[in-house]
């Protein structure tokens, strides 16, 4: 089991990850040239970190780290973590929560005075693994709106 940052020439694996979840709200697929436009924004983006756990030679889990400067709390940033998906053949081993327990020890290490995550309604048993991992939904409220026409 390795954890790391993406390679470019594991996009069409990402993208085949998130198939199960994309595939859920009827969304279309990414076209080449989107998926190209989007690994140039995120290889200029320093803030922003695609995390994968690798196992037995395929990406086993995913997740996404974005770490924003913040004037407040001492000038501390803040991480979000989103779109954390384990592969359907290897849910249950304990995989996303290493990979979680990573993600949260680079936001630290970087400097993070808090991480939030955003995590679906229907994702119960990861909701009991975040708050084994220390999250809490008691801190705050979340808002989510979304582009006219996208939901």
């Amino acid at each position: 089991m390795i954890i790391r940052d993406i390679l470019e020439t594991e996009l069409e694996e990402l993208i085949a990850l998130y198939a199960d979840y994309t595939a859920k709200e009827n969304l279309p697929p990414l076209s080449k040239k989107r998926i190209q436009k989007i690994w140039r924004e995120v290889e200029r983006n320093p803030g922003v970190h695609y995390f994968v756990l690798e196992n037995e030679n395929r990406i086993a889990a995913a997740c996404i780290l974005s770490i924003t400067p913040s004037f407040i709390r001492g000038g501390s940033g803040y991480g979000v973590i989103e779109h954390v998906v384990t592969h359907p053949d290897f849910r249950r081993q304990g995989f996303a929560r290493a990979l979680m327990m990573y993600t949260l020890e680079f936001a630290w290490d970087n400097d993070c005075t808090e991480v939030m995550l955003l995590s679906g309604n229907d994702a119960k048993p990861a909701h009991k693994m975040y708050r084994n991992l220390g999250f809490k939904d008691d801190q705050r409220l979340g808002f989510i709106m979304f582009r006219q026409g996208e939901r």
